[in-house]
């Protein structure tokens, strides 16, 4: 490339593989061949990190690794090093050589992935208009996509698929900036390069209806709405989702486009001195469905929603962040326990008791409110008041005070009253302006819960934070280490980012495993020490069970949110809680399971080659 190279480079990803140094630079054809290329491309794909030349020969040939691969491999490094920089010093500085393994030296060259992450998480912590314009830059960048050079290169797709994500997610906050900005256009523009990437997205198809009513374009954003209907129903056999539903009746009522436009975002603060680094993340899309379910409710229809999700998910946090957003709006919450299940309407009167103490009450012309609060009453001889009585002065308390937001955690743990309360003041508030907010575990509220039957205005689903949606940490790797999952994420920041989790977490993740009972327990140990994905035919082999009963306790493992389906085999949902469980196997015991799956797996693609079903096999016979 030049005498020397000891400034940094400039390496672009985005498109065909291009570095650039001072005038010089290197397209596609100029690294000395494809084979070279693609070394560089498997490396700066690594971010840094080592990578083993058993990983570069599979990147290399696939399942036709020649014998002497890691001959061939110093001959691509060296080739590559050359056409990099003339200073062989400086060469192997940038393409460094370790025990076994080569890496890219980032901390030597400024990469256009890097660049556009950093933008991101520079989005993601700015208030909306500073966020815009990053969006905006970090779009710039994006033009194509990555290792446009290389189509069919499995490592070169992992790498696509992810900044491709990432890009349809930069659009679409694009998209609600400019919404929130009033640049109706630039919006439409964002949500059609998201549905050009993506044209399943809901979201992007619903960002582009909201831009197009905005602009007085009715008709349009109607039509687009059956567009993507169609799209759905052909291709995928689903309805649209409840959301985008919405906004078509909304646009159909011809509702102020005003009120449907997302809110601007406030400049990302560090939370609690306990846990600086626990910042709220993502929840966008739920903030604004909960902020239009409170419009509604201020204008006068009684909002019922409910916030679902699996333990640790951030339904707490969600609710925190919704009631910080609710100035001058009268909020009374409590949360619910299991300890006092058997007590009726305690969580009701909790949270009522945070608007009562705002009011100037009169339990004289109420007095069968004393029978949920009874402090009203101290002094005085106990009363006895019906049940519909006590439900009717919550009723009227509720009118005469309204608007105000109740909002009850845990309610998978409240008693059948203070449920059956809810239901009643859904009934006879109906035309107020109140929200009930309720939040609760769906894996740990039987489908004949009463909550189940409450008449709900929205339900909520909470999943795993997204990598985009995490990027504002800037830590390396955290979504594939957690798996999006906020518990795990904050459980990584309380102990150091490049910690390892599985010393602070094991003992929460093993305690979880093993309230699944012992027979569970001993297969997510078992699966464990096989290679992801695992197959049950495998795992069967291993339990000495039979494949479609272990099919059956694995499936129901993936209801509990421990493992989940991937094709025609099975995974942990995450991966730090498979290490954890790892761990608790010993070295001895791990080699013995390995060996014994490897032998299996061996032996049944024999039989099946012969055009027969491989049987179970039991442990006597892995031994002999």
């Amino acid at each position: 490339m030049g005498a020397s190279c000891s400034s940094a480079l400039t390496v672009r990803l985005f498109g065909s593989i291009a570095v650039e140094h001072g005038e010089h630079g290197l397209g596609p054809r100029d690294f000395g061949g494809s084979r070279p290329k693609q070394v560089l491309e498997i490396l700066l794909a690594a971010r840094g990190g080592l990578v083993p030349v058993e990983r570069l020969a599979e990147g290399l040939w696939g399942e036709h690794v020649p014998a002497n691969f890691a001959a061939s491999i110093h001959t691509f490094v060296s080739t590559l090093r050359r056409h990099l920089c003339a200073d062989t010093r400086w060469a192997r500085e940038l393409i460094v050589t370790e025990r076994g393994a080569y890496r890219f030296a980032v901390e030597h060259a400024s990469i256009d992935l890097d660049r556009f992450d950093r933008l991101l998480a520079r989005a993601g912590r700015a208030p909306t208009e500073a966020a815009r314009r990053c969006l905006i830059d970090a779009l710039s960048l994006a033009t194509a996509d990555v290792l446009e050079d290389e189509p069919y290169a499995d490592w070169a797709e992992e790498l696509r698929g992810t900044y491709r994500g990432r890009v349809i997610g930069a659009n679409l906050e694009a998209a609600d900036a400019a919404l929130i900005a009033h640049d109706y256009q630039a919006g439409l523009g964002h949500a059609q390069a998201a549905v050009r990437l993506d044209s399943f997205s809901e979201r992007a198809h619903r960002t582009g209806m909201l831009a197009l009513y905005a602009m007085g374009r009715a008709h349009e954003a109607l039509e687009g709405y059956r567009r993507l209907r169609s799209l759905l129903v052909g291709e995928l056999g689903l309805e649209p989702n409840a959301e985008t539903r919405s906004l078509e009746a909304a646009i159909l009522r011809q509702d102020d486009a005003h009120s449907l436009l997302p809110r601007p975002s406030r400049e990302m603060q560090l939370r609690s001195a306990g846990q600086p680094w626990l910042l709220f993340l993502g929840r966008r899309a739920e903030l604004d469905l909960l902020g239009r379910c409170l419009g509604s409710a201020a204008g006068g229809e009684f909002a019922m929603v409910l916030v679902e999700g699996e333990a640790g998910i951030g339904k707490s946090r969600l609710l925190d962040e919704f009631a910080s957003t609710m100035d001058g709006m009268r909020v009374g919450r409590a949360s619910c326990s299991a300890l006092e299940q058997h007590l009726e309407r305690v969580p009701l009167a909790a949270a009522l008791r945070g608007v009562l103490d705002q009011l100037d009450l009169d339990p004289i012309q109420l007095p069968a409110l004393r029978g949920l609060l009874p402090e009203l009453a101290l002094g005085e001889r106990p009363a006895e008041f019906g049940e519909v009585d006590v439900l009717e002065a919550i009723v009227e308390v509720i009118r005469r005070n309204a608007p105000l937001v109740l909002i009850l955690d845990d309610l998978h743990l409240a008693d059948p009253g203070t449920i059956a309360a809810l239901e009643y003041l859904h009934r006879r508030c109906a035309t107020c302006p109140v929200m009930v907010l309720g939040a609760l575990r769906d894996d740990d509220t039987p489908i004949d819960h009463p909550v189940r039957r409450l008449a709900v205005t929205e339900r909520i689903r909470l999943e795993p934070l997204t990598d985009h949606e995490l990027a504002p940490l800037a830590i390396p790797d955290v979504h594939r280490r957690t798996g999006g999952h906020p518990a795990l994420v904050a459980g990584l920041i309380a102990n150091g980012s490049g910690s390892d989790l599985r010393g602070s977490l094991s003992d929460l993740f093993i305690a979880r495993c093993r309230a699944e009972g012992p027979v569970a327990l001993r297969i997510l140990l078992t699966a464990a020490t096989l290679p992801e994905p695992f197959e049950p035919e495998v795992l069967a082999a291993l339990l000495e069970t039979e494949p479609i009963t272990l099919i059956e306790r694995l499936e129901q493992l993936c209801d509990r949110r421990i493992l989940r389906v991937d094709g025609l085999r099975f995974r942990f949902r995450y991966t730090i809680v498979r290490d954890a469980l790892a761990a608790e196997v010993s070295p001895a015991r791990g080699r013995l399971l390995r060996d014994r799956a490897e032998i299996f797996a061996e032996r049944r693609d024999m039989v099946r080659a012969a055009g027969r079903e491989a049987p179970v096999m039991s442990s006597a016979s892995a031994r002999s």
